[in-house]
């Protein structure tokens, strides 16, 4: 079975940051990367070079876009969205631990996940323009909240309804 350079993309993110959790800070090979992704050197190479910092920094880029869905390739609405989100972490339930493991750690990583959270303000300010900033915020926080209680379909759906009606 063939897989498609999304998948293989996501599969080499997944097993880094995996390994970042269960190794430690880059103590982790592309060996390891290879084994755990199932794929060859050769692909994570072409992907993402040799080097490790990179490779990690690029795996935190992919997944804070996933985290946020901040690519926005399709506007989903809040709770369409939410539902992504909570899908995409349930599927890599570590990147949470990650998020807030270096979210104020002052270095390259720490840099990506604000520019990400500063992109989903945008986002949620851009949709939501009759709420105020100190609103947004609090519907940021209520995200977070989902997203670190694990919040099911049905709750998703009664918890963030309120906004449906909100969204431009």
């Amino acid at each position: 079975m063939t897989s498609s350079k999304e998948e293989v993309y996501h599969k080499i993110c997944h097993a880094v940051l995996h390994l970042e959790i269960a190794k430690g800070n880059l103590k982790w090979s592309l060996s390891d990367i290879s084994r755990e992704a199932d794929v060859t050197r050769s692909l994570i190479y072409y992907y993402f070079g040799k080097e490790k910092e990179t490779i990690l920094e690029e795996a935190f880029k992919y997944v804070s876009e996933v985290m946020f869905n901040t690519d926005q390739s399709q506007r989903l609405g809040i709770v369409n969205r939410m539902k992504f989100v909570l899908e995409r972490v349930r599927e890599m339930p570590y990147i949470f631990v990650l998020f807030f493991l270096r979210k104020r750690d002052g270095g390259e990583l720490s840099d990506i996940i604000q520019k990400a959270e500063d992109h989903l303000l945008f986002i949620l300010d851009r949709d939501f323009p009759e709420l105020s900033k100190d609103e947004v915020r609090k519907l940021y926080l209520l995200e977070l909240g989902a997203i670190a209680t694990n919040m099911s379909d049905e709750e998703t759906e009664k918890v963030f309804q309120e906004f449906v009606s909100k969204q431009k």
